[in-house]
């Protein structure tokens, strides 16, 4: 949990709340922001996709990920102007996509089965923890940002060396390593077959996350006077709401898959919604943020789960997948947003990030509607 705190609400969502910073810093436009963001989002893809073929490999993946998000992270603390301030987010959102992956391969190796999915839910809410330790940085760090970002590293270090420590069974039973053979390759073709409809559904939930984790602060800090500690409070509120999604593997065992996904992602897009509406009006505004971080670690668990048990024995494989599907549709998100924010239309951009949220639960049904009985009351 701590290093998904330190990976993904530090190092990778730590630029959202850091932005007015390096805006003020960079001299940055609001389509030059959202490109870097969605770089950061890209690279996170291709991390992911390098743990896929290192997932015989924990322990290693786990260590790039520490390693990448460390990295950046002193690379932004760094950072003498926008290009290398660039690179340096974007190595740093590479961390988080080499860390759920290996987690969620160490979680499998060391958790009891009958545990494994609260496990997985509790560890992925880390990205709340992570957030609400970000707010408190840039509270103590308030005109030093570059401080900041050389505790988000030291932070990372401690806590990867951490987690190394505490897996027992990876390194007494290791395994194998699969080599690209064209049976594996099958094996993967048919693994994004099964995913088929999750992926559709993680691309759009993911484009409709993108207003508030890229946007949402700036947004509140430009509403109103006295803006800079409005808007930190709520990033802190939001992490703080997030930690709820642990509460993923409960609504899923309580009813299913489909149900949690539809009531988590439906309330994180309309609470964009609102944002974009009243970012200036406190009440709506901490209500808004609060739904969203409890609603995207929700689907973050979600995801987890419905990988596990749409393809149980390439649960971190698919996981990763999911989580690609996720952060392409950030990317594509940030970028398009960005735009529209240019136009200096706050509502549009973030309605437009809302409907596509509420058009993620159409997967659903129609992977409902195409799933045999049998497989469905297995895993959905």
């Amino acid at each position: 949990m701590a290093l998904i705190a330190a990976t993904y609400g530090l190092a990778r969502f730590g630029y959202g709340l850091f932005l007015p910073r390096f805006t003020e810093t960079f001299e940055m436009s609001s389509v030059v922001s959202g490109s870097i963001q969605a770089g950061s989002f890209l690279s996170f893809c291709i991390a992911a996709v390098m743990a896929t073929r290192l997932g015989a490999r924990p322990r290693l993946v786990v260590t790039c990920a520490g390693a990448t998000a460390g990295l950046g992270a002193v690379g932004v603390a760094v950072s003498p102007h926008v290009l290398v301030f660039a690179v340096s987010v974007m190595i740093a959102g590479a961390g988080a996509g080499f860390a759920t992956p290996g987690l969620v391969a160490l979680v499998e190796s060391n958790v009891p089965a009958q545990r494994r999915e609260s496990a997985q839910t509790v560890v992925n809410a880390g990205t709340g923890a992570g957030i609400v330790v970000a707010g408190l940085l840039m509270f103590l760090t308030l005109g030093q940002w570059r401080l900041g970002w050389w505790i988000i590293a030291a932070v990372v270090a401690a806590v990867t060396l951490a987690v190394l420590r505490t897996d027992r069974s990876s390194r007494a039973q290791p395994r194998e390593q699969q080599e690209a053979t064209p049976q594996t390759r099958t094996r993967r073709a048919g693994l994004l077959a099964a995913l088929r409809w999750p992926i559709t559904a993680a691309l759009l939930a993911g484009a409709s996350s993108a207003a508030i984790w890229t946007f949402g602060r700036s947004i509140m800090a430009e509403s109103t006077e006295g803006g800079e500690a409005y808007s930190i409070l709520a990033w802190m509120v939001l992490g703080a709401f997030g930690i709820l999604g642990a509460l993923a593997g409960k609504i899923t065992r309580a009813a299913s898959v489909a149900v949690a996904w539809n009531l988590t992602t439906v309330a994180m897009a309309l609470s964009t919604i609102a944002l974009g509406l009243a970012p200036g009006v406190p009440v709506s505004a901490y209500l808004a943020v609060a739904v969203f971080g409890a609603g995207y670690t929700a689907i973050c668990g979600v995801l987890i789960i419905w990988a596990g048990r749409m393809v149980p024995d390439q649960a971190a494989a698919g996981t990763a997948v999911l989580f690609i599907a996720l952060a392409v549709g950030q990317a594509i998100g940030s970028v398009v947003l960005g735009v529209l924010l240019s136009l200096g239309s706050e509502a549009l951009a973030f309605g437009v990030a809302g409907v596509l949220g509420v058009l993620a639960v159409a997967p659903t049904m129609a992977r409902a509607a195409t799933a045999s009985p049998e497989r469905a009351a297995l895993s959905w």
